[in-house]
């Protein structure tokens, strides 16, 4: 029989103690948990450089408005605040799944600073949290598994429905956060009057006054149940993280630290040479995995499957063979077929294009940049869209529509194909009264109208061209 008192550390099963159980759990929850880690970080290791410890002030700032102040959430606004509630949650439980875990073994365990007047205001403070998280977790799964949301919608071409897992993650988080109620609620009940919850409604206060009636014998094996139901939950749930969608519980924090800080560049070719040695290059931009950079891989891994992404995209808007969403969803199922948690690494070099994306989805990408100002954990993707464009250019997978501007730009340095000495034409539209000086190197000016291929050449922007430097030359003369 169980022993009284409550303690999984003291605790008896027909003779047997129970601490070495709760010992040895732990112990294999996390030496797994390190094995799949490790698996994981390979490719990480793999992958080419990307330089990101620069601007550390402004990266701290960024992990604390886009990851703990969850900044992007509300944008939309259900999904979004049940998520902050479970965010918040995790982060208020973390302390005490962690310390329950040491309870199995160290009896009366706390942590150093969760006694006197700030545990009493944490014991509230997780009560109110797991009730909540609760209350969350039911509403998310009915709207997951009842209502299904369009831009959760997985097409059969492009994979398999995670609503399974997004379900059995939603099931995990409820059983951490019962098992505790009832193991605390279990504990009060056996403690009597005067011993109560001190919040009232939440789950343990629930639990306390449910079980108020039953023999303390059995409130000892309830607790001890509890208890034994947590741990295995919880380290059951550790190492699941890895495995799917859920990973970016772990890698969010780190990805939107390593977030594009600066806005407007694009990823050069290589990191750390010249213009000048673009060149002695033997093959230029994205091609198969390890061509990819660290960073890019840590997006695939942090993606939250949450379609808010192609939800933005203008090009999945019109019907474009293009949604964002599935260009990180797609890679990081590759890297987990290729890097097996148990078996064989695949190091052999696949093309991406034409196993895992096809030249129509990379082209499809407008790089406006909608998909990167939704994402709420920094994903970026035009780099690795412009990354996989300078791939398919290398191997001369251009489509027809672009073959004959590219062209004329290699041989004329613009898309139409016109020479060089006809770029300042429009000027000669600009109408009577406004002189537009013609900058040559060397020469300076106080103000300088830029004007691109676009508006040098094409008829229907020269107009906007003429129009701009009509109005910076009213009472002034313009500079171009």
């Amino acid at each position: 029989m169980v022993h009284e008192p409550f303690s999984p550390a003291t605790a008896v099963l027909y003779g047997m103690p129970l601490r070495w159980l709760f010992v040895l759990i732990p112990l294999i929850g996390l030496a797994c948990f390190a094995w799949i880690m490790g698996r994981r970080i390979a490719p990480l290791l793999r992958a080419a450089s990307d330089p990101r410890w620069d601007r550390i002030p402004e990266r701290i700032l960024l992990v604390l408005r886009i990851w703990l102040a969850q900044w992007r959430q509300p944008r939309y606004m259900l999904a979004g605040v049940l998520h902050i509630v479970v965010f918040f949650g995790f982060l208020i439980l973390a302390a005490r799944s962690s310390q329950m875990v040491v309870l199995g073994f160290v009896d009366g365990f706390v942590f150093p600073g969760f006694g006197g007047a700030f545990g009493a205001f944490y014991n509230v403070a997780k009560d109110v949290a797991s009730t909540l998280v609760f209350l969350a977790v039911v509403v998310l799964a009915v709207r997951r598994a009842v209502f299904k949301p369009a831009r959760y919608a997985v097409p059969e071409k492009l994979g398999k429905d995670h609503t399974p897992e997004a379900l059995l993650v939603l099931g995990l988080i409820a059983t951490l956060v019962v098992s505790e109620s009832v193991f605390e609620g279990a504990l009060l009940a056996a403690q009597g009057e005067g011993a109560g919850a001190a919040v009232p409604l939440t789950m343990t206060w629930g639990f306390e006054r449910l079980l108020s009636g039953l023999q303390v014998s059995s409130l000892a094996r309830l607790n001890l149940a509890a208890y034994l139901v947590h741990d295995l939950t919880f380290f059951f749930f550790l190492c699941l993280l890895p495995l799917g969608k859920h990973f970016h519980v772990i890698t969010s924090l780190f990805n939107v630290f390593f977030m594009r800080v600066r806005t407007g560049n694009v990823k050069p070719v290589v990191y750390g040479i010249s213009d000048a040695q673009l060149d002695d290059l033997k093959s230029f931009g994205v091609k198969k995995f390890e061509d990819f950079t660290w960073k890019h891989v840590l997006d695939f891994y942090s993606c939250v499957d949450c379609g808010r992404c192609s939800d933005r995209c203008p090009a999945n808007a019109v019907k474009r063979p293009l949604s964002p969403r599935f260009i990180s969803i797609k890679a990081r199922d590759s890297i987990y077929e290729r890097n097996p948690i148990f078996g064989k690494i695949k190091t052999e070099s696949v093309p991406l294009i034409g196993s895992i994306y096809s030249e129509a989805e990379i082209w499809s990408c407008t790089t406006c940049g909608a998909c990167e100002e939704e994402c709420p954990v920094g994903i970026e993707y035009i780099d690795k869209m412009v990354d996989l464009r300078r791939g398919m250019v290398d191997e001369g997978l251009v489509p027809q529509s672009l073959q004959k501007p590219m062209s004329a730009l290699e041989k004329r340095g613009n898309p139409w194909g016109k020479l060089e000495k006809k770029r300042a034409e429009w000027t000669s539209g600009v109408g009577d009264g406004v002189t537009v000086k013609l900058v040559e190197k060397g020469d300076t000016a106080e103000a300088l109208y830029f004007v691109d291929s676009i508006s040098s050449y094409d008829a229907r922007m020269q107009k906007i061209a003429q129009a701009t430097a009509r109005v910076l030359g009213k009472g002034a003369s313009i500079s171009s």
